[in-house]
């Protein structure tokens, strides 16, 4: 195995609080505890680049990367910083990625987040050397829907730091109850259609029909913000439910229960993180949920856009404590055995060294090599 310094390049849109960016922090700790520090390249600032930063990974902007003429900065930036390999971290980054890569005679890798049509769509025409998915559904849509070849990917889930998320006490015992405070479920996410919350919202209204006493939270921003706050309105559930941004820390490991109500999902980081903080998980049987959930064992799953069926299944979790206990149990071992940051890395790191020692137009006695004018 090839043993020479890797000075991989990443690629990303913005160091913002979306749930990719966060996957890639998670995954850049990992990579530092392996001794492989990616440099970091972005097209807008962003909220989370502090984070980043904390990690020894600097981020720098090049608002025209990827575009002729205007993105020379970012090449000669490349080119100096001796890189070894390029990887674009989302499709949108694709074309910019490969024109850097074929400038510094690399290898590129790409990876893919989302079940998104679009985002397969674009993925379709890759000329890179590798494609990562983050889970089995998407390898498998990439190979039927996209026509890639499946010695072209490799699944690479989504990671967590879990420094950032030690095991919780009362794994190791269990969580008191609290004589007369109601129980908070929520659900985490960008709030969009294919999130589902407005099946949250109607599977909230069946369990407050079934005189239900408990408290409910959606986090999270996006598009649908306000059309969701008037749909609680419509169902009158608006006082019972608290919409606030997802950024508010400790809103998690408040919840007693997390419920994902998505439509289509590539992996979810939300769920993820909800499985490392010992909070049970309802969550919909879509794409690369089936990764992270056995069904009864790490979590419950249940139809996508079924309220009747996500407010039984929540009803009946909430009946046994016991069984909620245990399967948080269960979830926190699988997120430590399966998708720390760590392992992850390692997994990457192998697969960069390995398509690296095979690719022809790498250089190994002059790192970043510039074989076209900057």
């Amino acid at each position: 195995m090839d043993k020479r310094p890797l000075r991989p390049l990443w690629l990303m849109e913005s160091p913002d609080h979306s749930g990719v960016a966060a996957a890639n922090l998670h995954l850049a700790a990992g990579m530092g505890r392996n001794n492989v520090v990616p440099e970091i390249m972005a097209r807008r600032e962003g909220g989370n680049a502090g984070e980043f930063a904390g990690i020894g990974c600097q981020v720098r902007i090049f608002p025209y990367l990827g575009w002729p003429w205007l993105d020379s900065p970012a090449r000669r930036a490349a080119a100096a910083a001796g890189i070894s390999l390029v990887h674009a971290l989302s499709p949108e980054l694709a074309p910019a990625g490969e024109r850097l890569a074929r400038r510094l005679g690399v290898p590129l890798f790409l990876t893919v987040n989302r079940l998104a049509e679009e985002e397969i769509r674009r993925t379709a025409n890759f000329r890179g050397q590798c494609l990562v998915a983050v889970s089995g559904a998407i390898m498998e849509r990439l190979v039927n829907g996209a026509g890639i070849s499946r010695d072209r990917i490799r699944t690479i889930p989504n990671c967590l730091d879990l420094t950032r998320l030690p095991r919780p006490v009362f794994l190791e015992n269990s969580r008191p109850d609290s004589p007369g405070q109601v129980p908070v479920i929520g659900t985490l996410g960008h709030l969009s259609e294919r999130k589902g919350q407005r099946v949250f919202l109607q599977a909230v209204r069946i369990l407050l029909d079934r005189k239900l006493d408990a408290e409910f939270l959606v986090l999270g921003d996006g598009p649908d913000r306000l059309a969701l706050r008037s749909l609680a309105d419509e169902l009158k559930v608006a006082k019972r439910v608290t919409f606030t941004p997802q950024t508010v820390s400790g809103q998690l490991a408040q919840m007693d229960l997390l419920v994902e109500p998505s439509l289509q999902e590539g992996l979810g980081m939300s769920v993820m993180q909800a499985m490392a903080s010992g909070v049970p998980v309802v969550a919909t049987g879509v794409g690369g949920l089936y990764d992270l959930i056995d069904d009864g064992v790490t979590g419950v799953m249940v139809p996508a856009a079924d309220p009747e069926m996500l407010a039984g299944a929540i009803w009946e979790l909430l009946r046994h404590p016991g069984q909620r206990l245990e399967m948080a149990k269960q979830a926190r071992e699988k997120i430590e055995r399966e998708f720390s940051c760590e392992r992850v890395a390692q997994e990457l790191i192998a697969g960069y060294r390995e398509v690296r020692e095979f690719f022809p137009g790498w250089d190994g006695e002059n790192a970043g090599s510039v074989p076209y004018r900057l």
